[in-house]
């Protein structure tokens, strides 16, 4: 699994389908401030890392995805 899947991974435990999930980390790729190798191992980072960053950047870019793409989703209160 490569970091981008793992964070796909965590949009879809949410209740995403996967080409939502990948949708919102083609928005959120170019956004997220941090030095992620995208396409290496999910193992490459500590654990704890993939929590911080989908709290603080991802959920707030996939409820924009969201708001944008699919307003009554059923799973939108899992990113406010």
């Amino acid at each position: 699994m490569t970091t981008r899947e793992k964070f796909e991974k965590m949009l879809e435990e949410r209740g995403m389908f996967p080409e939502q999930a990948k949708a919102v980390m083609k928005k959120a790729i170019p956004i997220v401030d941090y030095a992620f190798t995208w396409d290496s191992p999910a193992n490459e980072y500590p654990e704890p890392i993939y929590n911080v960053v989908f709290e603080t950047s991802i959920k707030e870019i996939a409820l924009d995805w969201i708001e944008d793409n699919i307003p009554m989703a059923w799973y939108r209160p899992m990113f406010e």
